[in-house]
């Protein structure tokens, strides 16, 4: 039972997700911040993606004690693309509260490369 709830929550969760940040892309119309919201949902989704998909395989296979490397790896590229996620809201909060100067945050980032 619970293979079949969480696969199907999962699979509405990302092709919602998906959809709608790439609805939000398309309809931005020069809107810098609604682009913005949009690529931060496509991340979000295809982020997660990695993690969901090969959880809702192994849910309906073998289990998930079974594919514990591709549940990790899953795991790992998530944390990334999160980061990612969090990187774009900080250029919607900037953009939403007109943040001139400060850029501290971005430097840091620059610098860690």
């Amino acid at each position: 039972m619970q293979a079949i709830m969480e696969t199907t929550f999962d699979a509405v969760y990302l092709i919602t997700v998906i959809t709608l940040g790439i609805v939000m892309m398309l309809q931005s119309k020069g809107n810098k911040q609604y682009f913005l919201f949009g690529i931060m949902a496509v991340v979000l989704g295809l982020g997660d993606s990695f993690h969901l998909i090969p959880r809702a395989i192994a849910l309906c296979t073998t289990g998930l004690e079974n594919h514990t490397v591709a549940l990790g790896i899953g795991k790992f590229i998530t944390s990334i693309t999160m980061t990612f996620f969090y990187l774009l809201l900080y250029y919607v909060w900037r953009i939403r509260y007109k943040v001139k100067g400060k850029q501290w945050l971005t430097v840091l980032f620059l610098l860690s490369q």
